[in-house]
């Protein structure tokens, strides 16, 4: 059965590496500079008061993630989460996350 992976990925050079040695290794997926919703509605007010919140002042660079979507074999997918978690130092070096889904139907190439 094949599965899909996606890993969201802040975009610092360490995910841009993970990625270069993941298409490496062969396997083929689909990245989109992606951002998250803080950075995307930063004239949000605090809801106390009239000032900008703390978020929205802050530039916090590098700015935007990297969505990564993998179609693998389930028998790979151990193996790409365990790289994803050694280059993320499990999401401490490189914020962000990933979830896996079933995928019943798979035609083209990946």
């Amino acid at each position: 059965m094949k599965v899909l992976l996606f890993a969201i990925l802040d975009h610092v050079t360490a995910t841009e590496q993970l990625i270069r040695s993941l298409s490496k290794e062969g396997y083929n997926g689909t990245v989109i500079p992606t951002e998250g919703m803080h950075h995307v509605f930063p004239q949000f007010y605090d809801s106390k008061s009239t000032a900008v919140s703390l978020a929205a002042l802050t530039d916090d660079l590098p700015s935007g993630n990297f969505t990564l979507f993998i179609v693998l074999e389930e028998e790979e997918l151990a193996k790409v989460q365990n790289e994803i978690r050694s280059a993320t130092l499990n999401f401490q070096k490189i914020r962000g996350g990933m979830f896996v889904l079933p995928v019943t139907s798979v035609e083209g190439f990946f």
